[in-house]
């Protein structure tokens, strides 16, 4: 497989992982609370910060899509979404040993550590070839 076709996949996938994470959790939040406990938090009194930021990472993911339509574009959305990634990561690790998250939460955090190498590589490989 080449390059491009490679970046394009990878892009797609970062593009559904967000989305499909952002759309599952806004359900939970919405008909399925009692799930929350699965992932080690308590339930929220209000569910607007979290709705927020689960629409913001959805976003992300259709920034992702435009980035897998044209690789030469968008490359400051890569380097944003790659640090939103690593901050997420970063802030799972930090609340699991704080003992707030389980090892789930911090599981999504690592798929996201593996797309923030991934989308270095890709900026890496950009930069070379620009």
């Amino acid at each position: 497989m080449n390059k491009e076709k490679y970046y394009k996949i990878l892009f797609i996938v970062a593009a559904l992982y967000n989305i499909i994470n952002s759309v599952t959790f806004i359900l939970v939040s919405i008909v399925a609370t009692d799930l929350f406990p699965l992932f080690g938090v308590e339930i929220p009194p209000s569910m607007i910060w979290l709705q927020l930021s689960l629409i913001l990472i959805a976003l992300f993911g259709v920034g992702y899509i435009m980035v897998s339509r044209d690789i030469s574009k968008n490359h400051g959305l890569v380097l944003i979404g790659g640090l939103a990634k690593l901050s997420f990561f970063l802030l799972t690790m930090i609340y699991f040993l704080l003992g707030d998250v389980n090892i789930l939460i911090v599981l999504l955090g690592g798929v996201d550590l593996i797309m923030v190498i991934l989308f270095i590589e890709f900026l890496i490989f950009q930069s070379k070839n620009e």
